[in-house]
C-alpha cells in the first residue's frame, strides 16, 4: 500500500475497531458488519499492506508483531486526520470532525451535573460536528481514553492514573437506602440502630468501595455485585438489598415512598466527579469548548 486512498483509511478504521473489540466477532455490533464482511476487509487489508496483521480463529484473536506496529501507526494517522478536520474547521471557524465522551450512569438528575448544557454549548457552534456520547464505568473511560478512543470522560475516579489529566468538577452525594418491604424500611431513617444493620444484604458495586468504607461498622455482608446504578436501584426496590445510591437519582422513589434513607447522619458520603483528559493528546477547539462549558458552572475559586 504506497498510495494512501480513501478505501485504505477505511480498512484501517476497521482495523483498528477490531482491535479494540478484541475481535472480529465482537466488532460485528460496533461497525455494524456480519463476520464474513469484516473477515473479507480485515484480509484485504491485509493483502494491500503485504502483511499478516492477526491471527483469528478457534484460538481468538491476537494481533501479530506487525499487526501491533500498524495498530499504532493507525491511531497517530486517525488522530493526524482528526486534528486535520478540527484545523480546517478552526480556520472556516465552524466545529468539525468528532466529540467523543464518556460519562458514568444517571447523572442527568444530578442539577451540578453541566454535561447536557455543555453539549448545547458546544453544538450551537457545531457545523458538521459528530459527538458520540457513551455511558461507561470510570475504569472503562480511563481506559478508553488512555486507548484514544474517548477524548473526555467525566466521572468518579478514585485513583490517579498515570497519563492522564483530572480536574475536579463537582461533588455527588450519596445514601444508603432500602426499599419498601424491607424488614427495616418502616423504622428508617433515623430510628434505625447501627447494630441493626449487621448481616442486611448489600449491593456492591464492582467498581467501588462503600461497603469497605463503612463495612466495619455496619458488618453487611455483600450479596449482589453490579455494574450499573439503575441495577443498584432495582435490588433496592425489590425490598430484599441495601445499597448506595445518589441522592438525586433515589429521590423519585422516596418521593413515591418506595426507598428510605438509612442513617445518612452516619452511613452517607460523597464522590467527586472530574474531567479527565489523556496528557499527551492535544484537544481539539471542540475538546477546548467542550471542557470549558463544564468549567463554567463551577463555582469561583
Amino acid at each position: 500500500m504506497i498510495k494512501m486512498t480513501d478505501f485504505d483509511l477505511r480498512l484501517l478504521r476497521i482495523f483498528k475497531t477490531v482491535t479494540d473489540c478484541g475481535g472480529l466477532s465482537a466488532a460485528e455490533s460496533a461497525l455494524n458488519m456480519n463476520l464474513s464482511t469484516i473477515s473479507t476487509h480485515i484480509a484485504d487489508l491485509e493483502s494491500r499492506v503485504g502483511i499478516r496483521l492477526c491471527e483469528r480463529g478457534r484460538r481468538g484473536f491476537r494481533l501479530t508483531v506487525e499487526g501491533s506496529a500498524l495498530y499504532q501507526a493507525t491511531e497517530r494517522l486517525l488522530d493526524s486526520v482528526e486534528e486535520f478536520r478540527a484545523g480546517l474547521g478552526a480556520l472556516r471557524h465552524q466545529l468539525s470532525g468528532e466529540l467523543t465522551i464518556g460519562i458514568v450512569d444517571n447523572t442527568i438528575t444530578d442539577e451540578h451535573s453541566r454535561i447536557a448544557s455543555a453539549i448545547r454549548a458546544v453544538k450551537q457552534r457545531s457545523g458538521d460536528l459528530h459527538i458520540k456520547l457513551e455511558i461507561k464505568s470510570p475504569m472503562e473511560i480511563e481506559e478508553a481514553i488512555q486507548e484514544r478512543r474517548l477524548h473526555v470522560g467525566i466521572g468518579p475516579f478514585r485513583t490517579v492514573s498515570p497519563g492522564l489529566n483530572y480536574e475536579p468538577l463537582y461533588t455527588e452525594e450519596l445514601q444508603l437506602f432500602c426499599g419498601k418491604g424491607h424488614p427495616i424500611f418502616t423504622s428508617a431513617p433515623m430510628s434505625v440502630e447501627m447494630d441493626d444493620l449487621r448481616e442486611l444484604d448489600y449491593v456492591a458495586r464492582g467498581y467501588m468501595r462503600e461497603a469497605k468504607e463503612w463495612g466495619d461498622a455496619a458488618k453487611v455482608k455483600v450479596a449482589a455485585t453490579v455494574y450499573h446504578m439503575e441495577a443498584v436501584a432495582v435490588l433496592v426496590l425489590s425490598g430484599k438489598f441495601v445499597g448506595y445510591l445518589p441522592t438525586h437519582y433515589a429521590a423519585q422513589w422516596v418521593q413515591q415512598r418506595l426507598m428510605r434513607p438509612l442513617r445518612p447522619d452516619v452511613l452517607s458520603h460523597h464522590a467527586d466527579f472530574s474531567i479527565v483528559t489523556r496528557k499527551d493528546r492535544e484537544p481539539t477547539i471542540a475538546v477546548q469548548m467542550f471542557v470549558e462549558a463544564l468549567r463554567a458552572g463551577l463555582p469561583p475559586k
